[in-house]
């Protein structure tokens, strides 16, 4: 819940201004607005990198601030648009040094549509990856990245502009795996194309650190200018 959430970052012009809003568990919330508009603020807020300076932030009826730092971040699993990878094997940077089961990896893999691309390399997981994963695709990077996070098995799954490098057909399979592999994962996805939030329980359109719609896909393309317009400007997208 974000109950009239205000925060500003330099304390003179609002980011974020009266945020409201309800997520219920095993929900998908699509995040939506031009660049600037508040969309990362508003997930670094739930996640308590800021402290709102107006309003609550509640996680299960409990305001975040009362929930200790260590227990809140484990909640989480997040993936960033240009998230690092480092030189090491792929299995590595999936485990991140956490004790995982090879079974949980290999199921992380194949939801975030890594499978077939790690396994046709000869060393498959083994495979090593250079400085910055330079020897692999955008489209792979950012694939792995979201297995590491699933692999945590967390309650909130944040996906920030990560998939911007994968193609439509890519995109839908990956978010149709998150969505049938837990009914009680809740998942929040940042995203520039509508075509990303299309099938999302609630989309928020932010324009200027205010909401300037909140709905599903099809409520919005009737009752909010600013998603029409984002959608018309991408042609791909429109009703049922």
């Amino acid at each position: 819940v974000f109950d009239n959430v205000s925060f500003s970052y330099n304390q003179t012009k609002d980011n974020l201004k009266n945020i409201s809003f309800r997520l219920s568990k095993g929900q998908t919330l699509g995040i939506i607005g031009a660049t600037g508009s508040g969309k990362t603020t508003l997930v670094h807020l739930l996640m308590r990198f800021y402290d709102v300076n107006k309003g609550a932030i509640r996680i299960g009826g409990k305001d975040i601030r009362t929930i200790p730092e260590k227990d809140l971040h484990t909640l989480f699993g997040i993936v960033m648009q240009n998230d690092f990878l480092f030189s090491d094997t792929i299995l590595e940077n999936i485990r991140f040094g956490r004790e995982i089961s090879q079974d949980d990896i290999e199921k992380a893999i194949q939801i975030s549509q890594a499978y077939d691309f790690i396994m046709s390399f000869p060393e498959g997981l083994n495979h090593v990856l250079s400085q910055k994963a330079t020897n692999i695709s955008g489209g792979q990077k950012q694939r792995i990245t979201i297995a590491q996070a699933i692999v945590k098995k967390p309650n909130i799954l944040i996906l920030d502009d990560s998939t911007s490098a994968l193609d439509y057909m890519t995109d839908a399979a990956v978010r149709k795996n998150i969505k049938n592999y837990s009914k009680d994962l809740t998942t929040i996805i940042i995203s520039q194309r509508a075509s990303s939030l299309k099938d999302a329980d609630k989309i928020i359109v932010l324009d200027d650190g205010k909401i300037e719609g909140i709905g599903t896909h099809n409520d919005l393309l009737r009752d909010c200018m600013v998603y029409q317009e984002i959608c018309s400007s991408q042609k791909e997208v429109g009703g049922e």
